[in-house]
């Protein structure tokens, strides 16, 4: 596998976590229901600052007693092609072609007073990416660090100790995901984000001290974007995957002893992969991390 794509999501929901996985971690044993061997479910943060970025001896452990590693997403030029297909706007258009002119320098003027980024530089690096990809690079941007990819590290872990990798799906289909969501929608999301972004950089702060700390909990209390209140793209960019990864995961389970790593907002809710897996006979066993 190459290099991993740079645009990730880093989202997490607002919906009630089911009482049965009360236990606390984000890390988790899959045993039971006939397995002879166990294996390991991890959620991850798609990003984090390099100096909050941590990866817990628990992780390390497991990956290497592992025969398989897997990740959401194939890894080549062609995804990385399909996903910066899937989050700029097609040639000809940009974010003024869905925003009112007020709105537009409302966004431009953001940008210049958050980050220093000039009118003629956004409109050229920036103008292009559609907003859902745009308030996550404001997240981004917001750290004033460079950040580390969870999955990247992983990946290059599991590459040098030879183990098997794979991915859950065709970059395609994340990216069909993404354009579920209407571009109205997401313009919308956008301008609440520019309204609310000393509080966005907050929460995203609690997140990353939550996720250190292995708290799964806590990590659910906080919603990074507005845009993840759209039931239409919490169905399609969630639950929809969720069950098309859950008979892979099983078999992958089944075969070999397995360590996956998914967006940690996957794990969660009835339709979370976490609940999807107990109501298949699976015996969930969260194991604690530590810093």
């Amino acid at each position: 596998m190459q290099t991993i794509r740079h645009f990730v999501f880093s989202v997490v929901l607002t919906f009630s976590f089911l009482p049965a996985f009360c236990q606390n971690s984000i890390l988790w044993e899959v045993s039971g229901n006939g397995l002879d061997h166990p294996s390991y479910l991890l959620g991850s943060l798609k990003f984090i600052g390099e100096k909050e970025y941590f990866l817990p001896k628990e992780i390390v452990d497991r990956i290497k007693t592992s025969q398989l590693f897997a990740i959401e997403d194939e890894v080549n030029h062609h995804a990385q092609h399909e996903l910066n297909k899937a989050i700029h706007f097609p040639k000809g258009k940009s974010l003024a072609s869905v925003l009112s002119p007020e709105d537009y320098n409302k966004v431009e003027n953001f940008f210049l007073k958050e980050f220093k980024i000039s009118q003629k530089k956004f409109k050229k690096n920036y103008a292009t990416l559609k907003p859902l990809a745009l308030s996550i690079a404001m997240t981004r941007l917001s750290l004033n660090e460079g950040v580390k990819f969870y999955d990247i590290e992983l990946l290059k872990m599991a590459n040098s100790l030879r183990i098997a990798t794979f991915s859950l799906e065709p970059i395609e289909r994340e990216a069909q995901a993404f354009n579920a969501f209407a571009v109205e929608d997401q313009a919308k999301a956008l301008l609440h984000s520019i309204d609310n972004f000393e509080t966005q950089k907050m929460e995203f702060k609690n997140l990353e001290a939550a996720y250190t700390e292995g708290d799964i909990n806590r990590v659910f209390e906080y919603s990074l974007h507005p845009f993840e209140n759209n039931q239409n793209f919490i169905e399609e960019f969630y639950y929809k995957r969720n069950e098309e990864w859950l008979p892979k995961i099983e078999k992958m389970f089944a075969e070999q002893k397995s360590f996956v790593t998914v967006g940690v907002t996957h794990l969660k809710g009835e339709k979370g992969l976490l609940n999807l897996l107990k109501s298949k006979g699976y015996i969930l066993t969260p194991i604690a991390v530590t810093q």
